[in-house]
């Protein structure tokens, strides 16, 4: 500590260094924002997640920034002073910064980040949702501060950190995302606020547009998907079971039916099933035959590896790996007609997590009305019909952000939310994490702040 103490003093004794190093800072915490609004939006951070999550997450960042500005401060210092410095010393400063980058934003839709460590992932695959990582750059970026204060002193050390840091990888990448299945939910059963708050009675008609109290009906049954994925081992119940009780919302008994036994009743998602219909076409759209999984962006951005995204690393409710069932059940058998249905409605859906369509399921919502829109298709829908189903299931999945969407429609063009297309609405340009921005924009612009229903629901089990 005290060479820590006096490296400050010496560093800090300009103005110059001390200006420096809060400029450093200020441009950190910009980019993670902006890295944050590349997948998410503020406010849905904000009400997907729970407090202490949030806390964590961004005392994390904060001190991830704090010690980059002061880690490329004293290295600033060190260069001037024309100190002699290993090689490795600037490795690890760029280290320390990218491990830092990667661990902001959505912890469910993060996984365009993860490719510049090599790893086609999503940080939901991490029971932790991402927290290893900023811990882990906070360890690097002591570490090369106590490297860089020995520069200072002349003191040269030979730097052990690139193998604490291959050794820390293998750990955080491959052995932490497989810690059994009771740590993955019940971490990510404290971190994520899976609560739907109905709205006061001034904004209750307007939620009773996007999330009808009757619910929303497709023409399609359960059939025998819940025992087909229970004998396959996609869906294990007991885990399945033990999610819902650790949530507070254990499976009634028709649910409970729908998994052991079948059922021919017809689909209807209401506020009260929302959830459990998410995590079952999730096991749906995950297990069954699709070209969009076998062929589609999930393999080209995965690099022929699809099992580190969200929908699949994070599918912890599998009786083993999940991509032992990836794409491998004949659940839903579709004709190549059908497919290229589903393909072309897939391609044009997007959700307000990511800028990601459905042809892309990279995380839960994707993955699940990638299911809900196989099943259609095999029951004969047209196209506008599946439009018109995902409307609403996306609706129930993400209440704030269709509330914000309907609010538009409505002080815009003087439309209810049944009356907009579901094509419309879909569409990258309403319902993608950048649509949703612009259009939380649009409504702050013109003054219209009726607040959504918080909501929960995030790229996790």
């Amino acid at each position: 500590m005290k060479y820590f103490l006096k490296t400050l003093e010496k560093v800090y004794g300009r103005v110059s260094y001390i200006m420096l190093s809060i400029s450093l800072f200020v441009v950190f915490i910009f980019i993670d924002y902006l890295l944050l609004t590349k997948t998410t939006s503020w406010e849905k951070f904000l009400v997907d997640n729970s407090k202490p999550f949030i806390v964590l997450s961004l005392t994390l960042t904060v001190v991830n920034n704090v010690l980059i500005a002061f880690a490329l401060t004293i290295l600033m210092y060190v260069i001037e002073q024309k100190k002699k410095y290993a090689k490795g010393t600037m490795s690890n400063s760029i280290a320390g910064v990218v491990l830092s980058l990667v661990s902001v934003g959505c912890a469910v839709c993060a996984g365009f980040l993860l490719p510049l460590l090599g790893i086609a992932a999503s940080l939901s695959a991490f029971p932790f949702q991402g927290l290893e990582i900023k811990t882990l750059s906070i360890i690097v970026l002591l570490y090369v501060i106590y490297m860089l204060s020995h520069r200072i002193r002349g003191v040269f050390v030979r730097s052990k950190l690139p193998y604490i840091v291959g050794i820390a990888a293998v750990v955080v990448v491959y052995l932490i995302p497989r810690l059994p299945w009771q740590v993955k939910s019940f971490f990510k059963s404290v971190s994520l606020n899976k609560q739907v708050t109905i709205p006061n009675k001034d904004i209750r008609n307007l939620f009773d547009e996007i999330n009808p109290e009757k619910g929303y009906e497709i023409n399609a049954t359960y059939g025998t998907l819940g025992p087909d994925m229970i004998k396959m081992g996609v869906l294990d119940l007991d885990k399945f079971k033990a999610v819902f009780e650790k949530s507070s919302a254990p499976l009634t008994d028709e649910q409970f039916t729908i998994l052991t036994r079948g059922s021919n009743k017809k689909i209807k998602i209401d506020r009260e099933n929302s959830y459990f219909l998410l995590d079952f076409f999730w096991a749906v759209g995950l297990a069954n035959k699709s070209k969009i999984l076998t062929d589609g962006e999930m393999m080209k951005y995965g690099n022929g590896q699809a099992g580190n995204f969200a929908s699949t690393g994070g599918w912890s409710l599998a009786s083993g790996d999940p991509m032992n069932y990836y794409a491998k059940g004949n659940f839903i058998p579709l004709t190549a007609g059908q497919e290229d249905l589903v393909d072309r409605v897939a391609s044009n859906i997007y959700r307000p997590c990511c800028n990601n369509s459905t042809a892309f399921p990279d995380c839960n919502h994707g993955m699940a009305l990638l299911g809900v829109l196989e099943l259609m298709a095999s029951n004969g829908a047209t196209e506008n019909q599946m439009y018109e189903a995902a409307k609403y299931f996306n609706a129930y999945w993400f209440p704030g952000n269709y509330y914000d969407i309907a609010l538009y429609f409505k002080n815009k063009e003087g439309k209810d939310f049944r009356q907009v297309p579901g094509q419309v609405i879909l569409s990258k340009e309403f319902s993608s994490a950048s649509g949703a921005q612009s259009v939380k924009k649009w409504l702050i612009d013109k003054g219209v702040t009726d607040a959504p229903p918080k909501q929960g629901g995030g790229c996790g089990v």
